[in-house]
């Protein structure tokens, strides 16, 4: 995996020289070369681009995390490899065999990792609240049967912004409300992150755990995502804390925003990690669970306090 993070808010011109990419910027045609196994994650931020079909080719092939968003902040698509892998057959044919049973606990766990987080996303900033989720998140049952994911979710976001009247809101291109737009900018990118790691495993993204919505290919990829929105959530509120005065997301806010991916924030596996490597670690580890039959193969990530101390103060 690379370690570059290319995020193209000019209109440009890409193509592919000698197996890598060149960057020709149109409004000053500054030209750029970039080796394609260093970058990680690129996200085209305009709508005056023009891509060749072999970068397309290029970026899919080298499971480069791919993302493309419109003028109102929404991704549009996501670019992912068609399945290559080995032994794609018998990962599709197990991820169709899953018991009801794992799922149930694999989802029970996802909904426990995620609330915990949110919990301590409002520990953090002091909110009172956090004791309701923390309760919460040691009760919850095999397939979130008591539906406390959606009960946590009213207690946080009334809780997080110090706001009664806060609405979560997903992308429609009509969202008004700042908080949201950024929080669906940040979501949108680790999305793009997961998705990377699902086509790069050889898992197929449309079988879900919880999600089964026959129109949207990427049912597992939403599941997978949930325990890492905290993250977004706590980097969110820091820059709204750090431009209180936000009213548009410029240039320098999505740059700020997308910079989550670099940051060693994640602890998973006793160990410490950025965002990208914690998610390759957690799709691997949900790939062995469902080749084994074993939900003690899951690894979950949990937001490293410490690295976040200093902005808290």
């Amino acid at each position: 995996m690379g370690w570059k993070i290319i995020h193209l808010t000019r209109p440009t011109k890409i193509k592919v020289i000698n197996d890598n990419l060149r960057l020709k910027f149109k409004d000053s045609n500054e030209e750029i070369k970039i080796v394609i196994k260093d970058i990680d994650f690129i996200l085209f931020d305009n709508m005056q681009f023009s891509i060749t079909a072999k970068a397309m080719h290029l970026l899919a092939t080298n499971n480069i995390a791919t993302l493309f968003i419109d003028e109102q902040w929404t991704p549009s698509a996501i670019l992912t490899p068609y399945h290559q892998h080995s032994t794609m057959t018998n990962i599709a044919n197990t991820q169709i065999s899953v018991t009801k049973e794992l799922k149930e606990t694999i989802w029970q766990d996802i909904v426990t990792s995620k609330i915990h987080n949110q919990a301590n996303v409002l520990k953090m900033f002091k909110i009172e609240s956090y004791t309701k989720l923390d309760i919460m998140s040691h009760n919850i049952k095999p397939y979130d049967s008591n539906n406390d994911e959606a009960q946590s979710a009213r207690i946080y976001w009334k809780s997080i912004f110090n706001d009664t009247s806060f609405k979560r809101q997903n992308s429609n291109g009509k969202n008004k409300d700042i908080r949201n737009a950024m929080l669906n900018y940040g979501y949108a990118i680790i999305r793009a992150t997961m998705a990377r790691a699902v086509s790069a495993s050889g898992l197929m993204p449309v079988f879900g755990i919880w999600h089964q919505n026959k129109f949207n290919s990427f049912n597992l990829v939403d599941d997978l995502i949930e325990p890492f929105r905290a993250f977004i959530d706590i980097h969110i509120k820091i820059l709204l804390k750090k431009h209180p005065h936000i009213k548009l997301i410029d240039v320098d806010i999505k740059r700020e925003i997308v910079s989550i991916l670099s940051f060693e924030c994640v602890n998973i596996k006793n160990g410490t990690s950025n965002i990208s490597k914690a998610i390759d670690v957690f799709v691997s580890h949900y790939k062995k669970s469902i080749t084994n039959n074993d939900s003690y193969l899951m690894v979950y990530p949990y937001i490293n306090k410490e690295y976040f101390d200093h902005e808290l103060i």
